[in-house]
């Protein structure tokens, strides 16, 4: 069965500060394939600006391709106890984020100030007492309102409907949207990374192509560009062990997101409010 895109390409993401020409750990790192060219190395981006180009490049690279772009961050937060939705959804919540967080070439970034505006946000809809979002640095004592440690109530499920069907079919732990800080912070992931995604959606040549998977549906054409959610622990490990983990884990992401034979809509009521990972069974 032929592959049922022209390019795909797998971004594991970062929301470190700093740029780092050598490559390492907790970096960006990218893989992609297309059908003339198997099994290309994974690239080393020293920063997300530098990521987001890259992704830029290669699409344009292909103009005419059936493109899916997998990055490893949330697109979408936990709906409230009630069941409502606390933050906008879909391309909404990509274009809030856009608007709000500022990162610099050099990495330098306000992650922390915005989730810290976000909680008073989130607080003044739920009612709670505190905000979900949390892991502020300790020298960042002024944040008061992003409390260094998970504080309850918020009125908010630490996870959404998504990582806990994942953690069923990988027996891993996901970490939560709203962790910002420590292993497996994909909060800050998820802040940095949804600007990148608004970008592409809101590109004057990009855009017309693109649409937010799961919330909305493709564009009628055949060179349509699809952004989802990606989760590498789902995926068989078989990169080779010389590279560095998350260089590892986007070749494994980028392989398996080959071999998909579909990419149909999750049926889980939640999917297109919280947003959904790639492969996990909706």
């Amino acid at each position: 069965m032929p592959p049922i895109f022209d390019l795909v390409i797998a971004c594991d993401w970062s929301a470190a500060k700093g740029r780092k020409p050598e490559p390492g750990e907790d970096r960006c790192w990218l893989a992609w394939r297309t059908h003339d060219n198997a099994t290309p190395d994974p690239e080393y981006m020293p920063t997300r600006l530098e990521s987001e180009a890259r992704i830029r490049e290669l699409i344009e690279d292909h103009a005419g391709a059936r493109t899916l772009v997998g990055f490893d961050f949330a697109i979408g937060y936990a709906l409230a106890e009630d069941g409502t939705p606390v933050l906008p959804i879909g391309r909404e919540l990509c274009a809030l984020m856009a608007g709000r967080i500022t990162d610099d070439p050099s990495g330098v970034n306000n992650r922390f100030d915005v989730a810290q505006d976000l909680n008073a946000m989130i607080k003044e809809r739920t009612g709670a007492p505190h905000g979900p979002f949390w892991g502020r640095p300790k020298e960042m004592d002024h944040l008061d309102g992003l409390p260094m440690r998970r504080a309850k109530p918020t009125g908010m499920p630490q996870f959404r409907a998504a990582e806990s069907a994942a953690q069923a079919v990988t027996r891993s732990r996901p970490q939560s949207a709203w962790k910002l800080a420590g292993i497996g912070s994909v909060g800050s992931q998820s802040l940095m990374g949804l600007p990148t995604v608004h970008r592409v959606l809101t590109d004057a040549q990009l855009g017309p192509r693109a649409h937010l998977w799961p919330f909305e549906p493709a564009p009628d054409r055949g060179d349509a560009i699809t952004i989802a959610e990606i989760y590498p622990s789902l995926f068989p490990q078989h990169a080779p062990k010389h590279w560095y983990k998350d260089a590892r884990q986007v070749v494994d992401s980028r392989d398996a997101l080959w071999a998909l034979e579909s990419i149909d809509t999750p049926t889980h009521e939640r999917a297109t409010t919280e947003g959904w990972i790639l492969g996990v069974p909706g």
